[in-house]
Protein backbone atom coordinates (compact mmCIF):
# COMPACT_ATOMS: atom_id res chain seq x y z
CA UNK A 1 0.00 0.00 0.00
CA UNK A 2 2.93 2.35 0.71
CA UNK A 3 4.12 1.84 -2.85
CA UNK A 4 0.64 2.69 -4.16
CA UNK A 5 0.54 5.81 -1.99
CA UNK A 6 3.87 6.88 -3.47
CA UNK A 7 2.61 6.36 -7.00
CA UNK A 8 -0.60 8.25 -6.23
CA UNK A 9 1.51 11.17 -4.93
CA UNK A 10 3.75 11.14 -8.03
CA UNK A 11 0.70 10.86 -10.31
CA UNK A 12 -1.03 13.76 -8.60
CA UNK A 13 1.97 16.11 -8.69
CA UNK A 14 2.79 15.27 -12.31
CA UNK A 15 -0.88 15.69 -13.27
CA UNK A 16 -1.04 19.13 -11.69
CA UNK A 17 2.16 20.27 -13.40
CA UNK A 18 1.05 18.85 -16.75
CA UNK A 19 -2.38 20.45 -16.60
CA UNK A 20 -1.01 23.86 -15.60
CA UNK A 21 1.34 23.73 -18.60
CA UNK A 22 -1.36 22.38 -20.92
CA UNK A 23 -3.98 24.92 -19.90
CA UNK A 24 -1.54 27.81 -20.23
CA UNK A 25 -0.43 26.76 -23.70
CA UNK A 26 -3.87 25.69 -24.93
CA UNK A 27 -5.14 29.26 -24.75
CA UNK A 28 -2.09 30.74 -26.48
CA UNK A 29 -2.10 28.98 -29.84
CA UNK A 30 -5.83 29.32 -30.70
CA UNK A 31 -5.49 33.06 -30.12
CA UNK A 32 -2.47 33.15 -32.45
CA UNK A 33 -4.40 31.16 -35.06
CA UNK A 34 -7.29 33.63 -34.83
CA UNK A 35 -4.94 36.59 -35.23
CA UNK A 36 -2.87 35.09 -38.09
CA UNK A 37 -5.46 33.06 -40.02
CA UNK A 38 -8.95 34.15 -38.88
CA UNK A 39 -11.98 32.29 -37.50
CA UNK A 40 -12.57 30.14 -40.58
CA UNK A 41 -9.12 28.50 -40.51
CA UNK A 42 -9.41 28.01 -36.74
CA UNK A 43 -12.74 26.27 -37.35
CA UNK A 44 -11.28 24.02 -40.07
CA UNK A 45 -8.34 22.96 -37.88
CA UNK A 46 -10.71 22.23 -34.99
CA UNK A 47 -12.87 20.09 -37.26
CA UNK A 48 -9.86 18.06 -38.41
CA UNK A 49 -8.97 17.37 -34.78
CA UNK A 50 -12.50 16.13 -34.12
CA UNK A 51 -12.36 13.80 -37.12
CA UNK A 52 -9.22 12.19 -35.73
CA UNK A 53 -10.79 11.91 -32.33
CA UNK A 54 -13.52 9.83 -33.98
CA UNK A 55 -10.83 7.76 -35.69
CA UNK A 56 -9.84 6.52 -32.24
CA UNK A 57 -13.00 4.41 -32.37
CA UNK A 58 -11.06 2.01 -34.58
CA UNK A 59 -9.49 0.87 -31.34
CA UNK A 60 -12.83 -0.96 -31.04
CA UNK A 61 -12.95 -0.74 -27.25
CA UNK A 62 -9.77 -2.80 -26.82
CA UNK A 63 -8.06 -0.20 -24.62
CA UNK A 64 -10.77 0.06 -21.95
CA UNK A 65 -11.50 -3.68 -22.08
CA UNK A 66 -7.79 -4.34 -21.53
CA UNK A 67 -7.68 -1.86 -18.65
CA UNK A 68 -10.57 -3.58 -16.90
CA UNK A 69 -9.04 -7.03 -17.50
CA UNK A 70 -5.68 -5.95 -16.06
CA UNK A 71 -6.93 -4.43 -12.79
CA UNK A 72 -7.35 -7.79 -11.05
CA UNK A 73 -4.27 -9.40 -12.65
CA UNK A 74 -1.89 -6.56 -11.79
CA UNK A 75 -3.43 -6.19 -8.33
CA UNK A 76 -2.72 -9.87 -7.66
CA UNK A 77 0.67 -9.75 -9.48
CA UNK A 78 -0.45 -12.47 -11.89
CA UNK A 79 2.05 -11.45 -14.56
CA UNK A 80 1.71 -14.51 -16.78
CA UNK A 81 -2.01 -13.89 -17.17
CA UNK A 82 -1.38 -10.16 -17.69
CA UNK A 83 1.06 -11.01 -20.51
CA UNK A 84 -1.62 -13.14 -22.16
CA UNK A 85 -4.08 -10.21 -22.00
CA UNK A 86 -1.57 -7.77 -23.49
CA UNK A 87 -0.59 -10.30 -26.16
CA UNK A 88 -4.21 -10.32 -27.32
CA UNK A 89 -4.30 -6.52 -27.14
CA UNK A 90 -1.13 -6.29 -29.23
CA UNK A 91 -2.70 -8.48 -31.91
CA UNK A 92 -5.81 -6.29 -32.09
CA UNK A 93 -3.79 -3.07 -32.24
CA UNK A 94 -1.67 -4.25 -35.18
CA UNK A 95 -4.79 -5.08 -37.19
CA UNK A 96 -6.25 -1.71 -36.22
CA UNK A 97 -3.13 0.10 -37.41
CA UNK A 98 -3.49 -1.28 -40.95
CA UNK A 99 -7.17 -0.26 -41.13
CA UNK A 100 -6.36 3.16 -39.65
CA UNK A 101 -3.73 3.83 -42.33
CA UNK A 102 -6.13 2.99 -45.16
CA UNK A 103 -8.91 5.20 -43.77
CA UNK A 104 -6.51 8.11 -43.16
CA UNK A 105 -5.48 8.11 -46.82
CA UNK A 106 -9.12 8.14 -47.92
CA UNK A 107 -9.99 10.98 -45.53
CA UNK A 108 -6.96 13.00 -46.63
CA UNK A 109 -8.01 12.81 -50.29
CA UNK A 110 -11.72 13.42 -49.70
CA UNK A 111 -11.22 16.22 -47.18
CA UNK A 112 -8.68 17.99 -49.39
CA UNK A 113 -10.87 17.86 -52.51
CA UNK A 114 -14.39 18.46 -51.23
CA UNK A 115 -14.25 20.68 -48.11
CA UNK A 116 -15.12 24.29 -49.10
CA UNK A 117 -12.43 26.42 -47.45
CA UNK A 118 -9.80 29.00 -48.31
CA UNK A 119 -7.01 26.58 -47.27
CA UNK A 120 -5.13 25.06 -50.23
CA UNK A 121 -6.17 21.44 -50.93
CA UNK A 122 -2.55 20.24 -50.84
CA UNK A 123 -2.08 21.81 -47.42
CA UNK A 124 -5.25 20.14 -46.15
CA UNK A 125 -4.03 16.77 -47.44
CA UNK A 126 -0.73 16.94 -45.58
CA UNK A 127 -2.35 18.31 -42.43
CA UNK A 128 -4.50 15.18 -42.27
CA UNK A 129 -1.49 12.89 -42.86
CA UNK A 130 0.67 14.61 -40.24
CA UNK A 131 -2.16 14.42 -37.71
CA UNK A 132 -2.31 10.65 -38.24
CA UNK A 133 1.36 9.65 -37.95
CA UNK A 134 1.69 9.65 -34.12
CA UNK A 135 -1.47 7.54 -33.78
CA UNK A 136 -0.17 5.06 -36.36
CA UNK A 137 3.03 4.60 -34.35
CA UNK A 138 0.98 4.19 -31.19
CA UNK A 139 -1.20 1.44 -32.68
CA UNK A 140 1.72 -0.57 -34.03
CA UNK A 141 4.23 -0.09 -31.21
CA UNK A 142 3.36 1.80 -28.04
CA UNK A 143 -0.35 1.78 -27.06
CA UNK A 144 -0.35 -1.54 -25.16
CA UNK A 145 2.50 -0.35 -22.92
CA UNK A 146 0.66 2.86 -22.11
CA UNK A 147 -2.35 0.88 -20.88
CA UNK A 148 -0.13 -1.25 -18.65
CA UNK A 149 1.59 1.81 -17.18
CA UNK A 150 -1.75 3.42 -16.30
CA UNK A 151 -3.14 0.28 -14.65
CA UNK A 152 0.12 -0.12 -12.71
CA UNK A 153 -0.13 3.45 -11.40
CA UNK A 154 2.76 4.83 -13.49
CA UNK A 155 0.70 7.60 -15.04
CA UNK A 156 3.26 10.10 -13.75
CA UNK A 157 5.76 8.88 -16.36
CA UNK A 158 3.23 9.57 -19.10
CA UNK A 159 2.32 12.95 -17.58
CA UNK A 160 5.96 14.06 -17.38
CA UNK A 161 6.60 13.10 -21.01
CA UNK A 162 3.38 14.87 -22.06
CA UNK A 163 4.49 18.02 -20.23
CA UNK A 164 7.79 18.05 -22.12
CA UNK A 165 5.91 17.34 -25.37
CA UNK A 166 3.58 20.30 -24.85
CA UNK A 167 6.37 22.70 -23.92
CA UNK A 168 8.62 21.67 -26.82
CA UNK A 169 5.92 21.40 -29.50
CA UNK A 170 4.20 24.66 -28.59
CA UNK A 171 7.52 26.51 -28.49
CA UNK A 172 8.24 25.09 -31.93
CA UNK A 173 4.81 26.06 -33.26
CA UNK A 174 5.17 29.62 -31.96
CA UNK A 175 8.61 29.89 -33.57
CA UNK A 176 7.17 28.74 -36.90
CA UNK A 177 4.33 31.28 -36.58
CA UNK A 178 6.87 34.03 -36.00
CA UNK A 179 9.03 33.03 -38.97
CA UNK A 180 6.36 31.86 -41.43
CA UNK A 181 2.63 31.23 -41.81
CA UNK A 182 3.02 27.59 -42.93
CA UNK A 183 0.32 25.38 -41.42
CA UNK A 184 2.21 22.29 -42.61
CA UNK A 185 5.39 23.25 -40.73
CA UNK A 186 3.35 23.94 -37.60
CA UNK A 187 1.83 20.45 -37.69
CA UNK A 188 5.18 18.85 -38.65
CA UNK A 189 6.81 20.25 -35.51
CA UNK A 190 4.20 18.57 -33.32
CA UNK A 191 4.38 15.31 -35.28
CA UNK A 192 8.15 14.92 -34.89
CA UNK A 193 8.23 15.77 -31.18
CA UNK A 194 5.23 13.50 -30.50
CA UNK A 195 7.10 10.60 -32.10
CA UNK A 196 10.08 11.19 -29.81
CA UNK A 197 7.73 11.09 -26.81
CA UNK A 198 6.15 7.81 -27.91
CA UNK A 199 9.57 6.23 -28.48
CA UNK A 200 10.63 7.26 -24.95
CA UNK A 201 7.52 5.67 -23.40
CA UNK A 202 8.12 2.50 -25.41
CA UNK A 203 11.67 2.03 -24.12
CA UNK A 204 10.67 2.97 -20.56
CA UNK A 205 7.96 0.31 -20.51
CA UNK A 206 10.26 -2.33 -22.02
CA UNK A 207 12.80 -1.64 -19.28
CA UNK A 208 10.25 -1.46 -16.41
CA UNK A 209 8.15 -4.50 -17.29
CA UNK A 210 10.74 -7.12 -18.12
CA UNK A 211 8.24 -9.80 -17.10
CA UNK A 212 5.98 -8.88 -20.01
CA UNK A 213 6.01 -11.54 -22.71
CA UNK A 214 3.98 -10.59 -25.77
CA UNK A 215 4.67 -14.04 -27.23
CA UNK A 216 2.46 -15.54 -24.52
CA UNK A 217 -0.62 -17.27 -25.94
CA UNK A 218 -3.15 -14.44 -26.46
CA UNK A 219 -6.07 -14.40 -24.03
CA UNK A 220 -8.71 -13.07 -26.41
CA UNK A 221 -11.47 -14.03 -24.00
CA UNK A 222 -10.23 -11.46 -21.47
CA UNK A 223 -10.94 -8.62 -23.90
CA UNK A 224 -14.03 -10.22 -25.42
CA UNK A 225 -16.15 -7.30 -24.19
CA UNK A 226 -14.35 -4.96 -26.58
CA UNK A 227 -17.43 -4.63 -28.81
CA UNK A 228 -19.61 -3.69 -25.85
CA UNK A 229 -16.92 -1.27 -24.69
CA UNK A 230 -16.91 0.20 -28.20
CA UNK A 231 -20.58 1.12 -27.79
CA UNK A 232 -19.75 3.01 -24.58
CA UNK A 233 -16.77 4.73 -26.19
CA UNK A 234 -18.84 5.67 -29.23
CA UNK A 235 -21.39 7.24 -26.90
CA UNK A 236 -18.64 9.20 -25.16
CA UNK A 237 -17.27 10.25 -28.53
CA UNK A 238 -20.67 11.53 -29.62
CA UNK A 239 -20.95 13.49 -26.36
CA UNK A 240 -17.49 15.04 -26.66
CA UNK A 241 -17.14 15.64 -30.38
CA UNK A 242 -20.35 15.48 -32.41
CA UNK A 243 -21.27 19.09 -31.69
CA UNK A 244 -18.34 20.44 -33.71
CA UNK A 245 -19.10 18.24 -36.72
CA UNK A 246 -22.84 19.00 -36.66
CA UNK A 247 -22.21 22.74 -36.35
CA UNK A 248 -19.73 22.61 -39.26
CA UNK A 249 -22.37 20.93 -41.46
CA UNK A 250 -25.48 22.81 -40.31
CA UNK A 251 -23.94 26.23 -39.62
CA UNK A 252 -20.47 27.32 -40.79
CA UNK A 253 -16.81 27.25 -39.73
CA UNK A 254 -17.10 30.61 -37.96
CA UNK A 255 -19.77 29.08 -35.73
CA UNK A 256 -17.38 26.18 -35.12
CA UNK A 257 -14.73 28.69 -34.07
CA UNK A 258 -17.11 30.32 -31.55
CA UNK A 259 -18.05 26.93 -30.10
CA UNK A 260 -14.40 25.90 -29.99
CA UNK A 261 -13.33 28.98 -28.03
CA UNK A 262 -15.93 28.29 -25.32
CA UNK A 263 -15.07 24.60 -25.38
CA UNK A 264 -11.36 25.32 -24.90
CA UNK A 265 -12.03 26.74 -21.45
CA UNK A 266 -14.41 23.99 -20.37
CA UNK A 267 -12.49 21.09 -21.89
CA UNK A 268 -9.20 22.18 -20.34
CA UNK A 269 -10.82 22.40 -16.91
CA UNK A 270 -12.38 18.97 -17.44
CA UNK A 271 -9.02 17.57 -18.54
CA UNK A 272 -7.50 18.98 -15.37
CA UNK A 273 -10.14 17.28 -13.22
CA UNK A 274 -9.80 14.00 -15.10
CA UNK A 275 -6.02 14.09 -14.88
CA UNK A 276 -6.08 14.60 -11.11
CA UNK A 277 -8.67 11.85 -10.59
CA UNK A 278 -6.73 9.40 -12.79
CA UNK A 279 -3.86 9.74 -10.29
CA UNK A 280 -5.65 7.37 -7.91
CA UNK A 281 -8.38 5.56 -9.90
CA UNK A 282 -5.94 2.75 -10.64
CA UNK A 283 -5.92 2.03 -6.89
CA UNK A 284 -9.74 2.11 -6.74
CA UNK A 285 -9.93 -0.24 -9.72
CA UNK A 286 -7.62 -2.76 -8.08
CA UNK A 287 -9.33 -2.36 -4.69
CA UNK A 288 -12.73 -3.08 -6.24
CA UNK A 289 -11.52 -6.61 -6.98
CA UNK A 290 -9.30 -7.22 -3.93
CA UNK A 291 -10.94 -5.41 -0.96
CA UNK A 292 -14.57 -4.67 -1.70
CA UNK A 293 -15.56 -3.53 1.82
CA UNK A 294 -12.84 -0.89 1.89
CA UNK A 295 -13.71 0.15 -1.65
CA UNK A 296 -17.34 0.83 -0.71
CA UNK A 297 -16.33 3.19 2.09
CA UNK A 298 -13.72 5.07 0.07
CA UNK A 299 -16.03 5.28 -2.94
CA UNK A 300 -18.53 7.23 -0.83
CA UNK A 301 -15.78 9.77 -0.10
CA UNK A 302 -14.69 9.87 -3.75
CA UNK A 303 -18.22 10.38 -5.06
CA UNK A 304 -19.05 13.10 -2.54
CA UNK A 305 -15.92 15.16 -2.97
CA UNK A 306 -15.68 14.68 -6.74
CA UNK A 307 -19.20 15.96 -7.33
CA UNK A 308 -18.77 18.80 -4.83
CA UNK A 309 -15.49 19.91 -6.41
CA UNK A 310 -16.97 19.75 -9.91
CA UNK A 311 -19.93 21.90 -8.87
CA UNK A 312 -17.65 24.48 -7.26
CA UNK A 313 -15.44 24.71 -10.34
CA UNK A 314 -18.23 24.97 -12.90
CA UNK A 315 -20.23 27.39 -10.76
CA UNK A 316 -17.22 29.71 -10.71
CA UNK A 317 -16.85 29.30 -14.47
CA UNK A 318 -20.51 30.18 -15.01
CA UNK A 319 -20.07 33.37 -12.99
CA UNK A 320 -16.63 34.58 -14.08
CA UNK A 321 -15.82 33.07 -17.49
CA UNK A 322 -17.64 35.45 -19.85
CA UNK A 323 -15.36 38.46 -19.23
CA UNK A 324 -12.32 36.21 -19.75
CA UNK A 325 -13.70 35.13 -23.14
CA UNK A 326 -14.33 38.78 -24.00
CA UNK A 327 -10.73 39.64 -23.11
CA UNK A 328 -9.41 36.58 -24.96
CA UNK A 329 -11.29 37.40 -28.19
CA UNK A 330 -10.87 41.17 -28.10
CA UNK A 331 -9.89 42.52 -31.50
CA UNK A 332 -11.34 39.49 -33.34
CA UNK A 333 -14.26 41.01 -35.23
CA UNK A 334 -15.12 38.42 -37.90
CA UNK A 335 -17.44 36.52 -35.48
CA UNK A 336 -19.51 37.34 -32.37
CA UNK A 337 -17.93 35.55 -29.41
CA UNK A 338 -20.12 36.91 -26.59
CA UNK A 339 -23.04 34.53 -25.99
CA UNK A 340 -24.45 34.41 -22.45
CA UNK A 341 -26.92 31.58 -23.08
CA UNK A 342 -24.21 29.42 -24.64
CA UNK A 343 -22.01 29.90 -21.57
CA UNK A 344 -24.82 28.91 -19.19
CA UNK A 345 -25.58 25.80 -21.26
CA UNK A 346 -21.91 24.80 -21.26
CA UNK A 347 -21.82 25.07 -17.45
CA UNK A 348 -25.00 23.02 -17.00
CA UNK A 349 -23.82 20.40 -19.49
CA UNK A 350 -20.55 19.90 -17.65
CA UNK A 351 -22.27 19.71 -14.28
CA UNK A 352 -24.53 16.90 -15.51
CA UNK A 353 -21.63 15.12 -17.22
CA UNK A 354 -19.51 15.19 -14.05
CA UNK A 355 -22.39 14.11 -11.84
CA UNK A 356 -22.43 10.66 -13.45
CA UNK A 357 -18.68 10.08 -13.77
CA UNK A 358 -18.09 8.40 -10.36
CA UNK A 359 -21.01 6.04 -11.02
CA UNK A 360 -19.72 5.39 -14.52
CA UNK A 361 -16.36 4.47 -13.00
CA UNK A 362 -18.06 1.75 -10.94
CA UNK A 363 -19.42 0.20 -14.13
CA UNK A 364 -15.93 0.25 -15.64
CA UNK A 365 -14.41 -1.41 -12.56
CA UNK A 366 -17.07 -4.12 -12.60
CA UNK A 367 -16.66 -4.73 -16.33
CA UNK A 368 -20.43 -4.64 -16.93
CA UNK A 369 -20.07 -3.09 -20.38
CA UNK A 370 -22.35 -5.54 -22.15
CA UNK A 371 -25.19 -5.16 -19.66
CA UNK A 372 -25.16 -1.36 -19.95
CA UNK A 373 -24.43 -0.88 -23.65
CA UNK A 374 -28.05 -0.13 -24.53
CA UNK A 375 -27.93 2.92 -22.23
CA UNK A 376 -25.08 4.17 -24.42
CA UNK A 377 -27.01 3.45 -27.63
CA UNK A 378 -30.02 5.45 -26.48
CA UNK A 379 -27.77 8.27 -25.31
CA UNK A 380 -26.30 8.55 -28.82
CA UNK A 381 -29.73 8.47 -30.46
CA UNK A 382 -31.08 11.20 -28.19
CA UNK A 383 -27.94 13.30 -28.56
CA UNK A 384 -27.82 13.28 -32.36
CA UNK A 385 -31.56 13.61 -33.05
CA UNK A 386 -32.21 16.40 -30.53
CA UNK A 387 -28.99 18.22 -31.49
CA UNK A 388 -29.78 18.22 -35.23
CA UNK A 389 -33.30 19.52 -34.67
CA UNK A 390 -32.18 22.11 -32.10
CA UNK A 391 -29.24 23.37 -34.19
CA UNK A 392 -31.56 24.01 -37.14
CA UNK A 393 -33.75 26.23 -34.97
CA UNK A 394 -31.27 27.64 -32.43
CA UNK A 395 -27.80 27.40 -33.97
CA UNK A 396 -24.84 26.66 -31.69
CA UNK A 397 -26.90 26.56 -28.49
CA UNK A 398 -29.03 23.77 -29.95
CA UNK A 399 -25.99 21.47 -30.02
CA UNK A 400 -25.54 21.86 -26.26
CA UNK A 401 -29.25 21.31 -25.59
CA UNK A 402 -29.11 18.01 -27.47
CA UNK A 403 -26.15 16.90 -25.39
CA UNK A 404 -27.87 17.92 -22.14
CA UNK A 405 -30.98 15.89 -23.07
CA UNK A 406 -28.83 12.80 -23.72
CA UNK A 407 -26.80 13.31 -20.53
CA UNK A 408 -29.93 13.48 -18.38
CA UNK A 409 -31.07 10.10 -19.67
CA UNK A 410 -27.64 8.47 -19.39
CA UNK A 411 -27.02 9.94 -15.95
CA UNK A 412 -30.26 8.53 -14.54
CA UNK A 413 -29.56 5.06 -15.95
CA UNK A 414 -25.90 5.07 -14.86
CA UNK A 415 -26.74 6.07 -11.29
CA UNK A 416 -29.42 3.37 -11.19
CA UNK A 417 -27.21 0.55 -12.48
CA UNK A 418 -24.06 1.37 -10.50
CA UNK A 419 -25.92 1.68 -7.22
CA UNK A 420 -28.59 -1.03 -7.50
CA UNK A 421 -26.80 -3.67 -9.59
CA UNK A 422 -23.13 -3.25 -8.65
CA UNK A 423 -22.84 -1.56 -5.25
CA UNK A 424 -26.10 -3.12 -3.99
CA UNK A 425 -27.21 0.04 -2.24
CA UNK A 426 -29.94 2.65 -2.56
CA UNK A 427 -29.73 5.25 -5.34
CA UNK A 428 -30.57 7.84 -2.70
CA UNK A 429 -26.93 7.94 -1.64
CA UNK A 430 -26.02 9.50 -4.99
CA UNK A 431 -29.13 11.61 -5.47
CA UNK A 432 -28.69 13.10 -1.99
CA UNK A 433 -25.30 14.45 -3.09
CA UNK A 434 -26.67 15.72 -6.41
CA UNK A 435 -29.65 17.45 -4.82
CA UNK A 436 -27.45 19.14 -2.20
CA UNK A 437 -25.07 20.53 -4.79
CA UNK A 438 -27.86 21.55 -7.17
CA UNK A 439 -29.43 23.58 -4.36
CA UNK A 440 -26.13 25.38 -3.83
CA UNK A 441 -25.76 26.00 -7.59
CA UNK A 442 -29.27 27.44 -7.81
CA UNK A 443 -28.56 29.72 -4.83
CA UNK A 444 -25.39 31.10 -6.42
CA UNK A 445 -27.07 31.65 -9.80
CA UNK A 446 -29.88 33.49 -8.00
CA UNK A 447 -27.25 35.96 -6.81
CA UNK A 448 -25.25 36.15 -10.05
CA UNK A 449 -25.92 35.56 -13.72
CA UNK A 450 -23.31 34.67 -16.32
CA UNK A 451 -23.02 38.30 -17.49
CA UNK A 452 -22.85 39.94 -14.04
CA UNK A 453 -19.18 40.82 -14.57
CA UNK A 454 -19.37 41.27 -18.33
CA UNK A 455 -16.79 43.67 -19.83
CA UNK A 456 -15.06 44.40 -16.52
CA UNK A 457 -11.29 44.86 -16.44
CA UNK A 458 -9.08 41.87 -15.65
CA UNK A 459 -7.94 43.39 -12.36
CA UNK A 460 -11.50 44.00 -11.19
CA UNK A 461 -12.50 40.52 -12.33
CA UNK A 462 -9.60 39.00 -10.39
CA UNK A 463 -10.54 40.89 -7.23
CA UNK A 464 -14.20 39.86 -7.46
CA UNK A 465 -13.18 36.30 -8.25
CA UNK A 466 -11.07 36.02 -5.11
CA UNK A 467 -13.75 37.53 -2.88
CA UNK A 468 -16.75 35.60 -4.18
CA UNK A 469 -15.05 32.26 -4.80
CA UNK A 470 -14.35 31.97 -1.06
CA UNK A 471 -17.96 32.17 0.07
CA UNK A 472 -19.15 30.06 -2.86
CA UNK A 473 -16.73 27.27 -1.91
CA UNK A 474 -17.68 27.55 1.77
CA UNK A 475 -21.37 27.31 0.79
CA UNK A 476 -20.79 24.07 -1.10
CA UNK A 477 -18.69 22.56 1.68
CA UNK A 478 -21.32 23.44 4.30
CA UNK A 479 -24.19 22.01 2.24
CA UNK A 480 -22.30 18.76 1.54
CA UNK A 481 -21.29 18.44 5.19
CA UNK A 482 -24.93 18.69 6.22
CA UNK A 483 -26.11 16.12 3.66
CA UNK A 484 -23.22 13.62 3.89
CA UNK A 485 -21.28 13.77 7.15
CA UNK A 486 -20.00 10.21 6.81
CA UNK A 487 -17.76 11.19 3.88
CA UNK A 488 -16.22 14.03 5.86
CA UNK A 489 -15.74 11.71 8.85
CA UNK A 490 -13.79 9.29 6.65
CA UNK A 491 -11.65 12.14 5.32
CA UNK A 492 -10.81 13.24 8.88
CA UNK A 493 -9.85 9.66 9.74
CA UNK A 494 -7.56 9.47 6.72
CA UNK A 495 -6.01 12.82 7.64
CA UNK A 496 -5.24 11.55 11.15
CA UNK A 497 -3.60 8.48 9.63
CA UNK A 498 -6.28 6.06 10.76
CA UNK A 499 -6.55 2.95 8.61
CA UNK A 500 -9.87 2.64 6.81
CA UNK A 501 -11.27 -0.88 6.93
Amino acid sequence: MADKDSRIKHNLISSLVYQVVLISLSFLLPRLYLENFGSEVNGVLSTIKQIFTYMCLLEAGVGLATTQALYKRIGEKNYKSASAVLSATNSYYKKTGVIYLAIVLVIAVVYARFVPTSIDSGVLFFLVILNAIPSLFSYFVQAKYRILMEVDGRKYVINNSETILQLASNAGKILVLILTDSLILIQLVYCVIALFQLVYLYFYARRRYKWLDLKEKPDFESVSQKNSVLVHQLSGMVFNNTDVLLISFLCDFKAVSIYTIYNIFFSQVQNFITSVVSSFTFALGQMFHTDRERFDKLYNVYETFYIMAAYIIYTLMAVFLLPLIQIYTSGINDAEYTNTFLLLLFAVMNLIANAKLPANGVIEYSGDFKKTRFYAVWEMIINITVSVAAIIYMGICGAILGTIAALLYRGIMTVYYSNKKVLKRSQFNTYKILIANSIAFTAVMAVFYVDTFSNVSFLKLLLNGIIHSVWIAVLYIAVNFIFNRSAFKTIFELYRGKKIK
